[in-house]
């Protein structure tokens, strides 16, 4: 697995509790600035969907982790089994593979908190994500 930039302990230590394989990636984009990619290599997808494991992306800005991550990306993409279709959806390149980001943020009431949240919080708001959509 890839280790192109390093999360802070805390990240490390929480990722290592989940178990999951992980890589950080740097994108290098000409005339762009970089991109830094925590990705997930096989994340469990809950049943109702076309597939039970995809591989989920996280963008880490510059800013982390006084500022929040957002969203969540997934490869291949994800849809409902009942064929209910899937709203805030766009396709991005993510580490040369078309991802499908899901365009979901914290809200006023569920802020981002720096001294509080991480990389395993945004997950439990990913997980929430794919729940509310089988609803």
């Amino acid at each position: 697995m890839r280790r192109e930039f390093k999360l802070g302990e805390e990240d490390e230590e929480c990722l290592a509790a989940l178990g999951l394989a992980w890589e950080t990636v740097v994108e290098k984009k000409q005339g762009e600035k970089d991109t830094k990619w925590l990705i997930f290599s096989e994340y469990p997808i809950p049943e109702g969907y076309n597939h039970r494991l995809t591989s989920a992306a996280l963008r880490i800005k510059p800013s982390y982790p006084d500022d929040g991550i957002d969203m969540v990306y997934f490869f291949p993409p994800l849809a409902l089994t009942s064929g209910k279709a899937i709203g805030a959806l766009s396709p991005l390149k993510v580490d040369n593979k078309e991802y499908q980001q899901w365009s979901r943020h914290r809200t006023s009431e569920n802020p981002w908190r720096p001294s509080l949240d991480n990389v395993c919080t945004h997950m439990l708001q990913v997980d929430s994500w794919l729940q509310r959509e089988l609803k």
